[in-house]
């Protein structure tokens, strides 16, 4: 048996852009309640503005982890890459995002 794993990032909104700080948005859905949950920025740990919430169960069966990594404007402008790292028991699920990544109208 493997836990079901899967998780999304999504970038800063443009509104929000606007403003020195921006967050990035982690959502991991599992089949277990608990995961761990890592940011890294160019492929270090990071310890500082991140927020994850609790598990919170869907319909489905499955449990939802939102986590949220503050950063400032000025670090996504440089097109520094950031890592949403999940971690279910021995199974890890990664997503990366970066300003250029993304659609033109997020820039």
């Amino acid at each position: 048996y493997s836990p079901k794993l899967k998780d999304n990032i999504f970038p800063p909104s443009t509104a929000e852009l606007q403003s020195n700080k921006a967050t990035l948005v982690c959502l991991s859905s599992q089949s277990v309640a608990f995961a761990h949950v890592t940011w890294l920025a160019a492929g270090s740990p990071l310890s500082t503005g991140i927020s994850t919430s609790t598990a919170v169960q869907q319909p489905d069966q499955t449990f939802q982890i939102s986590s949220y990594l503050s950063i400032q404007t000025s670090d996504w402008n440089t097109d520094q890459v950031y890592t949403c790292q999940v971690s279910v028991g021995s199974q890890t699920s990664e997503k990366n995002i970066n300003k250029s990544a993304c659609p033109t109208e997020q820039q």
